[in-house]
């Protein structure tokens, strides 16, 4: 079976110093009718990705200019190529869990490992290239994100499935992260706005942030487990409290509260989940937190009995 091609051939990049996994790689991909560009550094990478965007990127870690880690947030960096197209990295070696961790944080979506048994390698490419048409489609069709930059409810949820996999495929955990402000009067236009600029301020590069609900945001975290997950709401808190106090230098700063509700998994792998079944979990406990407050700001969410 061939990658589908509804209006030109899969545009693979594959970015290796190495001669052996890197011809390989492209030779197989050519056979099953991809068209590939290749680049021997990671700065070659780059400027081809730039230039145009492949559907694929797969880096090698034998690249000698950088590491394949800062290649791949280099990539994510530029707009041309987003965090939609699938990057994959070879190895030679079995990745360690920091490894598998640190990929995730840099946006690589699986390793490969070399020597390459042709018939998995084939099936991984052409399940990447579905993805990612797929995913041109989806937005193509629909807003994925609204002016101020922060993913719409759609766009949120697309980047649920795309982060849930990587977690997946690296044996990671994922946590989701609902929050909004309060204040004591109800005014809370000025306290919106503060968290989002705080959000855009302070996000990883890793995470896609988005708006759930009139003032509500929500926080796809990979990488991050419940206790995680609770750190990164005590981190929000803090630097929404500075920034309001950053705005108002005589000490008077209204200060807004926050009210945050969460839910994660340890290992993607072993504790599978639903992307939108994350999503709505994380809101149901925003809004138990709204109904507690004080103390208990902070909503984990937990299973009805």
């Amino acid at each position: 079976m061939h990658p589908p091609r509804p209006h030109r051939p899969p545009q693979l990049l594959v970015a290796s110093h190495n001669h052996g996994a890197g011809l390989e790689l492209l030779q197989l991909a050519e056979r099953r009718g991809y068209t590939v560009r290749r680049a021997h550094t990671g700065a070659q990478a780059l400027d081809k990705a730039h230039a145009a965007p492949p559907d694929l990127v797969v880096l090698d870690e034998s690249l000698t200019d950088m590491d394949a880690f800062a290649a791949s947030r280099a990539l994510r960096d530029d707009p041309h190529v987003g965090a939609g197209t699938p990057l994959l990295l070879i190895s030679t070696q079995r990745p360690s869990s920091p490894q598998h961790h640190a990929a995730l944080r840099a946006g690589v979506w699986e390793f490969l490992r070399h020597p390459f048994h042709d018939e998995e390698i084939a099936a991984k490419l052409d399940t990447y290239v579905l993805l990612k048409f797929d995913s041109d489609r989806a937005r193509r069709d629909a807003s994925i994100a609204d002016a101020g930059g922060f993913y719409t409810v759609r766009g949120l949820a697309l980047r649920a499935q795309e982060l849930t996999l990587q977690a997946f495929h690296h044996a990671q955990p994922l946590a989701c992260v609902a929050l909004a402000p309060v204040t004591a009067d109800g005014l809370n236009a000025q306290a919106v706005d503060l968290l989002a600029g705080v959000l855009r301020a302070t996000g990883r590069r890793s995470d896609a942030i988005g708006r759930v609900g009139p003032g509500e945001f929500a926080v796809i975290a990979p990488g991050t487990d419940r206790a995680g997950a609770v750190h990164l709401a005590e981190r929000l808190a803090r630097a929404v409290t500075t920034a309001a106090r950053a705005g108002r230098p005589d000490g008077h700063a209204r200060v807004p509260g926050l009210r945050v509700g969460y839910d994660a998994v340890s290992n993607a792998r072993y504790t599978p989940i639903e992307p939108k079944n994350l999503l709505a979990r994380a809101t149901t406990a925003l809004r138990a937190a709204k109904g507690q407050g004080g103390p208990n700001w902070i909503q984990g969410f937990t299973l009805p009995p």
